[in-house]
């Protein structure tokens, strides 16, 4: 007979760790009953031989065989049904205990054949073919002892002669088939032999008892002369291809079922993801989609049910996306797009299709998976940004650098200059190889060259106080005009020099304002100075001031070799110069204007540089405000 899953019972398989004593009384046990069935398959073998049952027997025998690779499983039953079942009942009823014992063998010989071969071991087979045949010939022969009568095929019974012996005979064989099966497993083990048949073999009473009404369907029916055993033997190949019929559709419902069932669990899925998820039919148009579409589309899906796909998944994108599928295309990888919302709103998405077919292979359907990116979006723009900041601070840092490192260069050159000057003149005085005027020349020479040295380190301290923040003004109320004039007065000799034309063009009303005439002597310096350095000789230097609201504006243009387009937004930095080579034509430091710059914006002004490029002139414009100013940890106010 079949176990709970249809298979034959396992009687083998360890429940629990056995003992030596337990694993000795189950060994003795299957002996017994093995031992105990053979005597009735050799005694019923014997009886067959001596008194042939007929070829009526033998049919049922070889049907009883075929049909007992056949097992229909009931879908939501726990166990499996086979025509055998009726067979081997039918033949112990028709021809008596013996007969059905060896048909009962036959089958579950069957059975037994459909173990693996690693379960297919000696003991089990033969135990599996041994009580079952017992249990049945124990089952007939209480039958037969109840009725009354002999094997049924010699004689036609009456309703009342068989129906109470059946219902004891369908008990009784269950109960033993079971129990010696279930016996197997438990004897000599820990298992409760109540629970394991309770869970295991109780379900088993449908195939007993169904088998059971099978057979005596039959024999009633031969009572009430509806067939003879001549018809009922032709009428069971029918039966077992009508059950293989019915084994066949049951499978494919119990497919059916298991499908239905995966696409619950499928859709169960689809609701409960964080992705949205958007189907369509074969003809494009929507059938289902999960909350996460609904919020991301801005569509219901009982609104959206029915529609066109592109009517409810708009997106902007670089290629159109067809809702009739080709049968060959394959699923899409994932692209980015922008989604149109239903109120026309619009959200980054990551999306990816592929196509549902059917058994054939036929495209029956689209699924559309896709995510809101907008926060990813988000993130990378930040990363974007903060690459190209740090980029751009690694730019800027290597150019600070490299302008430092030219810098140096620069000051070196600068230095080593009117120093080697310095020891020059400084050893002809002392060797006394100068005479007459060549002295007070040289003197003139080494007074002009330590004025030149200390203005390039009066440079570098005062880049050194702004850098650490120390330098500071000293403010009174000073006339700008006079300054300016005081400036000029300095570089005129250099002016001079080089035959320039020089323009000044003063304003009467420009009030005084509260400065550090120092610095802003200084400021005027600067700007005259690269004025005159970057004029060629017979050029023209053109200076003005004049109020304009509350600033004075002094404006600095020259006709000089101007300033290159790609120098002029960093004119004001410090160890920046067009030119930082060491053959370069003018000479400086490039600290000038960066200085200019600071003392301007010390005072509150501004100071901006223009040129419309090479060998164009350059125009200087610095607005400094008349406000009062205040003391401050950078400014120090003194009376005028």
């Amino acid at each position: 007979m079949q176990g709970s899953t249809g298979a034959p019972a396992d009687v083998s398989g360890d429940v629990t760790a056995p003992r030596r004593f337990g694993r000795s009384l189950r060994s003795a046990y299957l002996v017994a009953m093995t031992i105990a069935g053979a005597i009735v398959l050799a005694a019923s073998l014997a009886g067959v031989v001596r008194d042939p049952p007929g070829a009526a027997w033998l049919a049922i025998v070889l049907m009883t065989c075929a049909s007992g690779w056949l097992l229909v499983r009931m879908p939501g039953f726990p166990v499996s049904f086979s025509p055998s079942d009726a067979l081997t009942i039918t033949a112990a009823l028709l021809y008596g205990p013996g007969p059905g014992a060896l048909c009962v063998a036959c089958d579950t010989a069957i059975s037994s054949m459909r173990l693996s071969p690693a379960h297919r071991t000696l003991t089990r087979v033969l135990f599996n073919i041994t009580a079952p045949a017992l249990a049945m010939w124990l089952s007939a022969h209480l039958f037969f002892a109840m009725s009354g009568a002999g094997p049924l095929g010699l004689r036609i019974p009456t309703f009342s002669s068989v129906a109470v012996p059946l219902a004891v005979f369908a008990t009784v064989y269950f109960f033993l088939n079971t129990g010696l099966v279930a016996g197997a497993i438990t004897i000599g083990r820990d298992a409760s032999f109540t629970r394991v048949w309770r869970e295991h073999f109780a379900p088993l009473w449908i195939t007993h008892f169904g088998g059971t009404s099978i057979a005596g369907l039959l024999l009633l029916s031969m009572t009430a002369g509806l067939f003879n055993l001549q018809t009922l033997l032709v009428a069971l190949p029918l039966v077992i291809v009508v059950a293989m019929a019915f084994s066949t559709g049951v499978e494919r419902i119990r497919q059916r079922s298991a499908e239905y069932d995966e696409l619950r669990s499928y859709a169960a899925a689809l609701r409960s993801t964080a992705d949205a998820v958007l189907l369509t039919d074969g003809t494009g148009r929507v059938t289902f989609m999960n909350a996460m579409a609904e919020q991301l589309t801005g569509w219901t899906q009982a609104e959206a049910r029915g529609r066109l796909g592109a009517e409810v998944f708009q997106t902007q994108q670089p290629r159109p996306v067809s809702e009739e599928p080709q049968a060959a295309a394959p699923a899409s990888p994932v692209g980015e797009y922008l989604l149109v919302r239903r109120d026309g709103s619009t959200c980054p998405i990551e999306e990816t299709h592929a196509y549902i077919r059917d058994e054939d292979g036929t495209v029956d359907g689209t699924i559309r998976t896709f995510r809101d990116i907008t926060q990813r979006k988000r993130l990378e723009a930040e990363r974007q940004a903060l690459l190209r900041r740090e980029q751009a601070a690694r730019v800027a840092a290597d150019t600070a650098s490299r302008a430092k490192d030219e810098f140096l260069a620069t000051v070196s050159h600068e230095l080593r200059t009117p120093i080697m000057a310095i020891t020059g003149w400084t050893r002809l005085l002392r060797e006394n190889r100068l005479q007459g005027e060549q002295v007070p020349k040289a003197l003139a020479a080494l007074d002009r060259t330590a004025r030149t040295q200390a203005a390039v380190l009066d440079d570098v301290l005062d880049v050194s106080r702004i850098v650490r923040g120390t330098l500071k003004l000293v403010l009174r109320r000073s006339s700008v005009a006079d300054i300016l004039k005081e400036a000029i007065e300095t570089v005129e000799p250099a002016v001079q020099a080089k035959d320039l034309h020089l323009g000044v063009e003063l304003a009467a009303d420009i009030p005084p304002i509260d400065a550090d005439p120092d610095r802003l002597r200084q400021v005027f310096w600067n700007v005259l100075s690269n004025a005159v350095k970057f004029t060629p000789a017979g050029g023209s230097i053109a200076v003005s001031a004049a109020r304009r609201g509350n600033t004075i504006r002094i404006e600095v243009s020259d006709t000089g070799c101007g300033i290159p387009a790609d120098v002029l937004p960093f004119v004001f930095e410090r160890f920046r110069q067009a030119d930082s080579s060491d053959t370069r034509r003018y000479q400086g430091l490039g600290l000038g204007l960066a200085i200019v710059r600071h003392l301007v914006e010390a005072h509150g002004g501004t100071v901006t540089a223009s040129s419309d490029g090479a060998d164009r002139g350059a125009r200087f414009v610095v607005d400094l405000p008349v406000v009062t100013r205040h003391a401050s940890p950078s400014i120090e106010v003194r009376p005028s």
